[in-house]
């Protein structure tokens, strides 16, 4: 049987040699990787990393000058409803104005056709009077022609003033 010390110094002997020959060959293709894997990689991420910031202050810029022309276009609403309530108040008293004249206009021409109609309406009373006396005094023509004619006695000449008097009462009525 072979000695197990010397089976263990042989196999010990293989096992450092595999080790080294791992961690050289780990050694060897780590640097490798690191010259031509991990710095194009490390470039590239640095490289991403770049664009990512500059895309983060593109849109941090951007949303600056949204929040600026919101804030502008806000600005201008403001402006134009204050535009819009002073031309809308203009507008009102305008047709307040407006509707004052139309207002003075109107009673202003009222009050001529009130004196008018009061002038046309004292011109009618006028010529009714005057139809009135020129009744009156044909009226009294009549009965004074009638009283010469007949010979009257108290009774007839009550009868016919009495009958005068209710003749003017009617012309008066109509």
């Amino acid at each position: 049987m072979p000695d197990p010390v010397m089976l263990l110094s042989a196999g010990y002997e293989t096992l450092v040699a595999q080790v080294l020959t791992v961690i050289i060959a780990f050694s060897a293709v780590a640097y490798i990787l690191y010259y031509f894997a991990w710095g194009p990689v490390i470039r590239m991420l640095d490289e991403r990393r770049e664009i990512i910031t500059r895309e983060f202050d593109t849109i941090e810029q951007k949303q600056a000058m949204l929040e600026s022309q919101i804030k502008d276009y806000e600005e201008r609403l403001r402006h134009i409803d204050a535009e819009a309530r002073e031309r809308t108040n203009k507008a009102i008293e305008e047709g307040r104005k407006a509707a004052s004249g139309l207002l003075d206009e109107a009673r202003a021409q009222a009050e001529q056709i009130r004196g008018k109609a009061r002038a046309d309406i004292q011109l009618e009373i006028e010529k009714a009077r005057a139809i009135l006396r020129e009744d009156m005094v044909n009226m009294t023509l009549s009965a004074t022609e009638r009283l010469l004619r007949e010979k009257l006695d108290s009774e007839q000449h009550r009868r016919l003033i009495e009958a005068y008097l209710s003749e003017l009462e009617q012309r008066q009525a109509s």
